[in-house]
């Protein structure tokens, strides 16, 4: 069985802050994580005994997975999962449907919930299951801090920026025979980096982003044939 912090706005017992988070675990998160084998740790199932802020800050470095809740942009919520974007680790964000994604973090896949919602409760948990198979497949998160570190190495090397072109275009060229659902997520996750190039950097990357659309659109034509 492995860790999953959960990290949420939790307000006062009796809350509604704390409701909608309760619901939320109940009917949300812990069904995915139980049937994925992971257990569902909050801060308010913390032993008051010790430093709370170590402890948690300890279960952020150490759990082997984070769900943070964006709803109502609790500054608490945002400062832990700072510290998650910092060290690479995996990670989701949800949010609560309808609320809007602080900028900084609008090139991140979140998830969006209603939890009055039966089938926005079920898409969620299938789209957080799906995040949870990526990772066991190897998958590394993005970050806004992984990005702009990203934009470092570009600004840095000259030469990487045609590189990408390059490879890029073998999507044109080479792979339009193989393309599939897979294919568009795995350039939809490049457009998302592109997009973060561009947002933290000062490299330009808005040809490359316009390449790629191209590209989805001739391979489009090309599977309807």
């Amino acid at each position: 069985m492995e860790d999953c912090f959960i990290i949420c706005p939790l307000g006062d017992e009796n809350s509604e802050t704390r409701s909608k988070s309760d619901k939320l675990l109940k009917y949300v998160f812990k069904p995915v994580l139980d049937k994925n084998k992971f257990k569902a740790i909050r801060a308010d199932q913390i032993p008051k005994s010790g430093f709370i802020t170590s402890q948690i800050i300890n279960l952020l470095v150490d759990c082997d997975l984070v769900v943070a809740d964006l709803t109502d942009s609790n500054p608490n919520v945002f400062y832990e999962l700072a510290i998650r974007h910092a060290i690479n680790k995996p990670y989701i964000q949800v949010i609560t449907k309808g609320q809007k994604i602080p900028f900084d973090l609008s090139g991140i896949r979140t998830i969006e919930i209603d939890i009055h919602d039966l089938e926005s409760v079920e898409k969620a948990k299938i789209e957080i299951e799906n995040h949870i198979l990526e990772f066991k497949k190897g998958h590394i998160s993005d970050s806004p801090i992984s990005m702009a570190l990203s934009t470092k190495i570009l600004q840095s090397d000259s030469d990487l920026a045609e590189k990408i072109v390059e490879k890029l275009s073998y999507f044109d060229r080479g792979y339009s025979d193989y393309y599939s659902d897979s294919d568009s997520q795995k350039i939809d996750k490049i457009e998302r980096k592109l997009w973060a190039f561009d947002e933290y950097g000062s490299v330009n990357l808005d040809k490359l982003s316009s390449k790629i659309d191209s590209i989805l659109s001739k391979l489009d034509d090309m599977k309807k044939q």
